[in-house]
């Protein structure tokens, strides 16, 4: 099983965690969620995601956009981030179609599957709402109600863009990191790779792509110039 996390609109590390994630083979292949918000190419994004068919849940950037708001929850916690990521939010919600906010606001809140005989749950950041992370460093008291919420022995999610595997009680939390957007000190695209061989076995695979693609679009699309500083290899 391989699963995308938090793409945000960035297309061409979509296009390479794609077609690593083919070149690699999977079982199942599915993305947890804000397909948009934060690199110039939604329209491209959910395009490309509709046509390979990956089904996957909806994020909370995803639902503040097909609803129209004008504020959604912000990942960063330094203000140069925070500044960027409203500046992003806007544009997107400027440059997104009717379309594609209805199909934002169609996908699911959780997938539920069978993994190696385990029982799992797809979800953007937890099983109660789209906005509160899950933290690897919290203490076990919040994995428990967290896992007991989600009713499941494998939780797979993202929203914190910054990904960990970790078992509290018998249950698999398991966040895959961003695609587009990622917050763990390391600017590559990837995807997290899911095995249960009588274990539950995760693996994070990184890799470059084409940010140089990212910043020219972003400059003739008259995205926030911010974007220099985030996304720059």
């Amino acid at each position: 099983m391989i699963v995308l996390g938090d793409i945000h609109g960035n297309l061409p590390a979509l296009e390479v965690a794609l077609r690593e994630a083919r070149a690699e083979g999977y079982d199942l292949l599915c993305h947890t969620g804000d397909l948009v918000g934060f690199a110039p190419f939604p329209e491209e994004t959910v395009a490309l995601v509709k046509a390979a068919k990956i089904p996957g849940v909806r994020g909370n950037v995803d639902e503040s956009i097909a609803s129209d708001s004008e504020s959604f929850a912000l990942y960063a916690t330094e203000a140069r981030g925070r500044t960027f990521e409203g500046k992003a939010y806007a544009w997107t919600l400027a440059h997104t179609d009717r379309l594609t906010r209805l199909f934002l606001g169609n996908l699911p809140f959780e997938e539920r599957m069978e993994i190696g005989g385990r029982r799992a749950v797809l979800l953007h950041a937890n099983a109660i709402d789209f906005y509160t992370p899950l933290l690897e460093e919290e203490d076990e008291e919040r994995f428990r109600e967290m896992g007991d919420a989600s009713d499941a022995d494998i939780i797979v999610f993202g929203h914190t863009h910054r990904p960990f595997h970790r078992v509290v009680d018998g249950r698999h939390f398991i966040n895959v990191g961003s695609v587009g957007y990622p917050q763990d000190g390391d600017r590559r695209t990837g995807y997290a790779v899911i095995r249960t061989n009588g274990n539950v076995e995760v693996q994070w695979q990184r890799f470059p792509y084409d940010t140089a693609r990212l910043l020219q679009v972003a400059a003739a699309r008259r995205f926030p110039h911010e974007a220099m500083e985030v996304f720059r290899a």
